[in-house]
């Protein structure tokens, strides 16, 4: 099941990046080549070992022809769990604290691209570290395990960003909305160090359009030069 999924993940990665470079060669030959910075807030909600976690994280990267986004995030998740176990003639207590932390690199073709909101999918795949601390404690007699493994995850998501519309003096409320998205993650291989990472997750967040803002951004530059090419053509009649 795992290998049936990364070559999923790993085939449905290249060939889109194939298709985006074929679709970004032809554009070539009619247009220069864009290249807008983006970012991303992403707060992930999910359940590991039936517990609600969040897993908290940032991206960013660049938007290329307005077709796609690639980059790199980051992502961090801490989980305290305790509880106790009824036995045969005694009672486990125990205590864990995870930690987990990965990096990723994405890709993010868009699906569509309108006034209002716009659809895309997300690829990633990513490397970091999870610990695991735990503490079990029958009667008096305590065990206190620290092990620390690698975390090779990969995921595919759909994302939806809701813009919000643009009104006079209001403008920048343009460059915020709200984003959502749902996804499958999976660890690429299995370890000894069980923490549960594979399942479904979702988000919903704020949304900062950073491409927008360097799109306005140049646009006034390139307004101003024009009014200061009159200005100085007109000095001259």
């Amino acid at each position: 099941m795992t290998r049936l999924f990364l070559l999923l993940i790993v085939g449905t990665f290249i060939s889109s990046i194939a298709i985006a470079q074929d679709s970004t060669s032809a554009l070539q030959k009619h247009k220069k080549l864009s290249l807008k910075p983006a970012g991303d807030f992403d707060q992930r909600f999910s359940f590991l070992e039936h517990q609600p976690v969040n897993i908290w994280g940032y991206r960013i990267g660049v938007m290329v022809n307005d077709k796609y986004k690639v980059g790199i995030g980051g992502y961090f998740l801490s989980q305290d769990i305790n509880g106790e176990k009824k036995l045969r003639r005694n009672t486990l207590y125990y205590e864990q604290s995870r930690k987990l932390y990965f990096g990723t690199i994405y890709y993010e073709p868009f699906l569509l691209r309108k006034r209002l909101y716009e659809m895309s999918l997300v690829f990633e795949a990513g490397y970091g570290r999870v610990s695991l601390d735990s503490l079990k404690q029958i009667r008096n007699n305590e065990t206190l395990v620290s092990e620390k493994q690698t975390f090779v995850p990969a995921g595919m998501g759909v994302s939806m960003n809701f813009k919000i519309p643009d009104m006079k003096h209001l403008h920048f409320l343009t460059y915020i909305g709200l984003n959502a998205m749902i996804g499958l993650r999976k660890t690429v291989f299995e370890t000894d160090l069980k923490y549960n990472y594979d399942g479904w997750y979702w988000s919903i967040g704020s949304a900062i359009f950073v491409d927008k803002i360097f799109t306005d951004l140049k646009a006034n530059k390139k307004r101003k030069e024009i009014m200061k090419e009159k200005a100085a053509n007109q000095s001259t009649l």
